[in-house]
């Protein structure tokens, strides 16, 4: 990692934290900052560690911390159940505690001290001396399977989708798509959000079949910041389809030039149109880095058997309020769209 803070060492993977929780926060008759330990940062949060003042805290959840950096972008620190991302600073806070509760709040100072990372006046303090910066395996370790094996794989991806996900926003819409083609969809007992953004959404598959990049960035515009929740759903989706695209195109050596051309146009249209933590995730997808979970659910589906494709679906599902279920539907999308040309 170029300049990388003191500190933290490069590894790949996951890390856990400390097993004695009990070390790291004071008892509550006590008034004393909270100690932690980072297990783990991304690459994109490691370099927001090289300057003293990281930035201020931009919002606060019950498992993740989000900073607005001096350079107006967003990092996460989060508690380990979160896990690894590019943004993200993995910490060992226990899973009995909360962000919202430790009394850190918006616009607190953050700050780099002496290789920790200190919120607010002292209200939470977390070493980085021992963490290892964690970087994507964005060339996978398996052999790759057959185009027929990938696309079984897929439809065990789906099958467990519509078992076990969460049906709010856009990702009904997978329980009625066939290879990838949502232009036969047409009087489905549809929710609200699926059905307004259908019509953009088989749109935009259209374009990218047909290599019409404008007419892609003219859908994804219609689509950017639409749905519930902090990322949108319509975001979510497009994440999915961005970073299956971008991993798929890389691993297979295939339609790189034109994997590049429709993420570029996607992104191209997100500035203001959505939310801060959400156009991070955009930014991030748009050149094929993701969350641990979202990066070993394209794996698996290249490279894996149907029963560790189901418990990876699973693990990407339970992103979230809903967010993982709209990023599979986004994986399906552009994964049917680079398999079905091959």
């Amino acid at each position: 990692m170029q300049s990388q803070p003191k500190g933290i060492k490069p590894q790949t993977g996951k890390t856990s934290g400390s097993n004695n929780d009990t070390d790291y926060f004071c008892s509550t008759t006590v008034t004393c900052p909270l100690y932690l330990e980072a297990t783990s940062v991304g690459p994109t949060a490691a370099r927001s560690l090289n300057q003293d003042r990281i930035g201020q805290v931009h919002s606060v959840f019950t498992r993740v911390v989000n900073v607005l950096t001096s350079v107006n972008r967003l990092i996460s620190v989060v508690g380990g159940d979160v896990g690894n991302g590019p943004i993200n600073i993995v910490t060992n806070l226990p899973q009995s505690m909360s962000m919202t509760s430790i009394g850190i709040r918006k616009n607190h100072e953050v700050l780099n001290v002496d290789g920790s990372i200190v919120l607010g006046n002292n209200v939470l303090i977390i070493s980085t001396k021992n963490a290892k910066e964690w970087k994507p395996q964005r060339i996978f370790r398996g052999k790759a399977l057959t185009i027929k094996k990938m696309r079984d794989n897929l439809m065990t991806m789906r099958e467990v989708t519509c078992a076990h996900g969460r049906f709010g926003g856009l990702a009904q819409l997978i329980e009625y798509v066939e290879e990838g083609r949502l232009d036969k969809i047409a009087d489905q007992e549809l929710n609200l959000f699926a059905r307004k953004a259908l019509p953009h959404l088989s749109m935009l598959m259209k374009t990218i079949r047909a290599g019409d990049y404008q007419g892609t960035k003219r859908n994804a515009q219609e689509l950017v910041g639409f749905g519930p929740g902090l990322t949108p759903s319509a975001d979510d989706v497009l994440s999915g389809l961005m970073a299956s695209l971008t991993l798929i195109s890389e691993n297979l050596n295939i339609f790189g030039d034109s994997v590049s051309k429709v993420n570029k146009s996607i992104i191209s249209c997100i500035q203001d149109r959505t939310t801060l933590i959400s156009q991070e995730f955009l930014m991030h997808a748009a050149v094929g880095e993701a969350n641990e979970p979202i990066v070993a659910l394209i794996e698996k589906i290249l490279t894996a058997r149907p029963n560790e494709v189901e418990e990876t679906t699973k693990h990407v599902l339970a992103l979230g309020e809903a967010s993982g279920t709209d990023v599979v539907l986004g994986i399906f999308l552009g994964s049917c769209l680079l398999l079905d040309d091959v």
